[in-house]
């Protein structure tokens, strides 16, 4: 009996296993729709990092995307990238309003919605992003940039490069 069962551990699903990833990276969208006059905003990051990065303010039990979550979670995250996604039009900050977030397909990472409602036309987008630059010495954060859905510049922001101006038309 004992051989079967030792012969049968390498094959058995004995649940998921938690490794921690070898990058650390965030992924953004900035589309600005032209005919609502918003600024929609989509953000991906890994909960584990994030939950890591929320610790000094929010303590460890958010447990995001999990049904445990803490009833604090989204308002943690929003004031985060709100603190850490900086966005200027024309010079002048504006407050993307948190709409809701979901995990992604393999449960890793979590989908942040963001939305900047009664933006008229505007000719330079400035942007900041140090989301957990202070935490990994290799984070990148990837950010694309769009003019209704269609690509106008795609910036990764690392430790040493964290804002940058973009002309939205040429």
């Amino acid at each position: 009996m004992n051989i079967i069962f030792i012969f049968l551990l390498p094959f058995m699903n004995l649940g998921p296993v938690s490794e921690a990833h070898e990058f650390h990276l965030s992924k953004s969208t900035i589309n600005y729709n032209t005919k609502e006059e918003s600024l929609q905003i989509t953000m991906n990051m890994f909960i584990d990092d994030l939950e890591l990065a929320l610790q000094p303010t929010a303590g460890d039990t958010l447990r995001i995307c999990t049904r445990k979550e803490s009833k604090d979670a989204e308002d943690s995250i929003h004031a985060y990238i709100l603190e850490h996604l900086v966005i200027e039009i024309n010079d002048e900050k504006v407050v993307p309003q948190f709409l809701g977030k979901e995990p992604s397909d393999d449960l890793a990472a979590v989908w942040c919605y963001l939305e900047v409602l009664d933006v008229p036309s505007f000719s330079t987008i400035s942007i900041t992003n140090n989301i957990m630059i202070d935490l990994f010495d290799d984070q990148k954060n990837m950010t694309n940039i769009q003019l209704d859905k269609k690509r106008v510049e795609d910036i990764l922001f690392t430790i040493g490069k964290t804002s940058e101006n973009i002309e939205m038309y040429d």
